[in-house]
């Protein structure tokens, strides 16, 4: 069960957002990336008691992709230190809204326990009592340790290595979880290594459904009952829609997130979930 989401109002400059997409063929049609994040919002309302919804800043086009800026585990939040350098401002107004939270009881930023560490919470998978950490252009190996540290009574830290030279960006856009047993996950090589590898270090053997497609392989789980899944990409739909509601009874709500795709966005990257 979640009983909190933070999530954070999308700005106008969002079309100038880090992204590897060329933005010069498929430009970000702004009111419409407003529209399907104001969805998106709703959603987490119709099924998340306390939803927290910060105020967007115009120097910060990224700023609505709050999952990067902080992990939680249990009563414990670590604000971190953004893989890219234009980011990092993005943590202030995030941490404030931590501080609303009446389960978190410590709050660290991740700068003062090793100023060369970074770390996009796009890397990190919390599932169970196992939280991956994916190294990544964005995520170094201070930065794990950082959190191996700071949940080192909470949680099992796994640092997973398969995508560390890849061009993938964060390893939640490849693997997410559905609850405590299941992962949805690409089923490219790299999706595959990368299961391999989870599979392995943690020891755990998760029931895998893959998907054909990279986005629909981020999904959005909010509770043991329903799930937020891209739209648009009808083969993935399909298997989700088999796996998840005809045999395991998980309602599914799709959205056409198109314009925050073309800004490397994926469901889990505009929420931070908090059980």
């Amino acid at each position: 069960m979640i009983s909190y989401a933070i999530c954070r109002d999308l700005p106008q400059s969002f079309s100038n957002c880090v992204t590897a997409v060329d933005l010069s063929q498929s430009a970000i049609d702004i009111t419409l990336a407003h529209q399907q994040h104001d969805e998106y919002v709703k959603v987490l309302k119709e099924h998340v008691a306390n939803v927290i919804q910060v105020s967007a800043d115009e120097a910060h086009p990224d700023c609505c992709f709050v999952e990067d800026t902080c992990v939680v585990v249990k009563d414990t939040a670590v604000i971190n230190q953004l893989g890219h350098v234009s980011r990092q401002k993005e943590i202030g107004p995030n941490a404030e809204a931590l501080k609303q939270v009446p389960t978190l009881k410590n709050i660290v930023y991740m700068k003062d326990m090793d100023e060369k560490a970074t770390l996009d919470g796009g890397d990190c998978m919390l599932v169970d009592d196992h939280l991956y950490v994916g190294l990544s252009a964005r995520t170094n190996e201070q930065g794990a340790k950082v959190l191996e540290k700071a949940f080192s009574s909470r949680c099992k830290v796994v640092t997973i290595t398969a995508l560390k030279d890849s061009p993938t960006l964060h390893l939640k856009c490849l693997v997410t979880q559905v609850n405590a047993d299941t992962l949805v996950a690409c089923s490219n090589p790299a999706g595959k290594e990368l299961i391999q590898e989870i599979k392995q270090k943690s020891g755990v053997d998760y029931s895998v459904i893959f998907v054909p497609e990279s986005v629909p392989a981020n999904i959005l789980a909010l509770g043991s009952d329903f799930a937020v899944i891209q739209k648009n990409f009808p083969e993935s739909e399909r298997i989700l829609v088999e796996e998840l509601t005809e045999k395991r009874g998980i309602q599914l709500k799709a959205l056409d997130m198109s314009e925050l795709i073309k800004a490397d966005g994926a469901l889990t990257c505009c929420s931070v979930l908090i059980p």
